[in-house]
């Protein structure tokens, strides 16, 4: 498991994209990993469930 650090920056500090938490997120959520079955129903469980809060 990759560990992230994580603290606040000033705005004249100046934070590269690559090391912003929302980038590196949106890195592991576009990693293109063999989805199994066991999986997908996990997905669509779990859209169901969020579906059925809303």
């Amino acid at each position: 498991m990759i560990e992230n650090t994580v603290r606040v920056f000033r705005s004249e500090e100046g934070l590269p994209r690559e090391k912003q938490l929302a980038w590196k997120i949106a890195k592991v959520a576009a990693d293109p990993v063999e989805v199994t079955d066991e999986v997908a129903e996990m997905v669509i469980n779990r859209v169901i469930d969020n579906a059925a809060v809303a």
